[in-house]
């Protein structure tokens, strides 16, 4: 897919931040030649207002919160069943706005990353947030009522709300109706389209897209299985579809593995496009996620329990540990092209290597536990001490987001609730380094990883064609 990029500094991706009204032109374009971010006719004050927004959360929260205190076990139970797999799902949405309002505050040019016929789809981040608060409001809304209607036992009014819910998210997303982003909707649904029949060139908004989904693993597999209830039984009684849907059905680790398998095939179809052989590396890498799973599902299966403790469960934290070895060293490495394991290996080998300091201006600073000071180049987009930071959080995010790869540890809700939203914040965050190497690989006629680029003669100047 091609992609015609300005050639410049990826550091000079910057401009004015423009408001509301105003588009993002690219460098060189106008607006007349439609490769900016725009508002796709929409009005800008269409989602509800911060404080009518705001106030009815917290009406909803509490009714929420009240009513569980007071309900049956058993309607606690469908509660996280039906509702606990959207609130992972909904705050990395809320999250992609905080990411867009951050470029938009620094005049980062993120939307230069995707390819001259998406970024017209690209809203801003008042308008993520309107969608976000719009889908919020829905799914709030929907739940207090199921809540309530639990608290007083109203079970007939209680099982119209989770299948209304689901359709309601579904159809918001699927449906071509000319109201709240058309375009952007359809833009979405496309996109998600091609990552599950990832047999198509992949561009960028493809590729990042299947990574976020494989961050919502967890939470889309018991999405898979809330639904999974509401067809196959009755929806106030889920025990009665447990055989097809509960724990030990092997559709649960199924659904789990999918996104991994999309951004897998994904990176096979890179390597057969472009023959880089980094991609066939980054292809094992997602499968290493599928013997995690596999083994945490025999759990369910294995009535021995110590055949379990002794071998199937050494099994899988062995598994569980080359994932998130494996992942946390392609993170730093290649995703955000930190030579940190490559620079401790000519170090231990006891090469002579010398760092610039962009601070201090001279060479040779390199001390404390043998590693060479800075790891990092000498320009950089963000504070040298967020990369520091990023690095050490993102390896104990790494080890926690095994907690969600297990379906047998799905029991203790709250935890599997808090280590999925952990996951999805570990993803926010790789974000801003991801971009910045993609901006970095797209101003330079080199490959990067899978980008191939070339100088390119164009009316509006000299610039680069990639492809992913």
């Amino acid at each position: 897919m091609e992609r015609g990029r300005p050639q410049t500094n990826p550091l000079s991706f910057l401009e004015p931040a423009p408001s509301l009204e105003v588009a993002y032109p690219l460098e060189g374009n106008t607006k007349s030649q439609g490769s900016h971010l725009t508002l796709a006719g929409q009005p800008v004050g269409y989602g509800l207002q911060k404080p009518i927004f705001l106030a009815w959360t917290v009406i909803c929260v509490g009714v929420i919160i009240t009513c569980l205190l007071v309900s049956d076990p058993a309607h606690l139970d469908l509660f996280y069943i039906y509702y606990q797999p959207i609130i992972p799902i909904l705050f990395m949405f809320w999250l992609w706005g905080v990411a867009v309002r951050i470029f938009e505050r620094n005049h980062i040019r993120y939307d230069v990353c995707f390819s001259v016929k998406d970024q017209r789809y690209l809203l801003f981040s008042r308008q993520v947030f309107q969608v976000a608060g719009i889908v919020t409001t829905l799914v709030l809304t929907n739940t207090a009522l199921f809540s309530y209607h639990c608290a007083v036992n109203q079970l007939r009014w209680a099982a119209l709300h989770p299948p209304f819910m689901y359709t309601s998210v579904i159809a918001f997303f699927l449906l071509p109706v000319n109201f709240i982003f058309k375009e952007e909707r359809m833009f979405f649904t496309s996109t998600f389209g091609k990552v599950v029949s990832p047999f198509r060139e992949v561009s960028w908004a493809d590729f990042l897209l299947a990574d976020v989904l494989t961050s919502l693993s967890k939470p889309l597999s018991d999405a898979e299985r809330g639904m999974c209830h509401l067809l196959a039984g009755s929806v106030m009684e889920p025990h009665s579809s447990d055989r097809m849907c509960g724990s030990a059905s092997w559709f649960i680790p199924f659904g789990l593995s999918l996104p991994f398998a999309w951004r897998l095939l994904q990176c096979l179809r890179v390597y057969m496009d472009t023959g880089n052989r980094a991609q066939l590396f980054n292809a094992l890498k997602y499968s290493t996620a599928f013997p995690v799973i596999i083994l945490s599902s025999m759990n369910n299966h294995v009535v021995d329990e110590d055949r379990w403790d002794y071998f199937y469960k050494p099994l899988w934290l062995a598994a569980a540990f080359i994932n998130s070895g494996y992942s946390y060293y392609w993170d730093v490495e290649r995703d955000w092209d930190i030579s940190f394991f490559s620079i401790a290996q000519d170090v231990d080998q006891g090469r002579d290597i010398l760092f610039f300091s962009h601070c201090s201006g001279h060479s040779g600073e390199r001390i404390w536990w043998r590693l060479p000071k800075p790891l990092l180049r000498s320009e950089l987009l963000y504070p040298r001490m967020l990369y520091i930071y990023l690095m050490v959080s993102n390896l104990l995010l790494r080890v926690s987001w095994t907690y969600k790869l297990s379906p047998h540890l799905r029991d203790n809700h709250l935890t599997v609730l808090c280590f999925t939203l952990l996951e999805a914040f570990r993803r926010f965050q790789w974000l801003f380094v991801r971009i910045e190497v993609e901006l970095r690989s797209c101003s330079q006629p080199t490959p990067n990883w899978g980008n191939w680029c070339q100088p390119r003669l164009t009316a509006q100047g000299l610039g680069v064609e990639c492809r992913l």
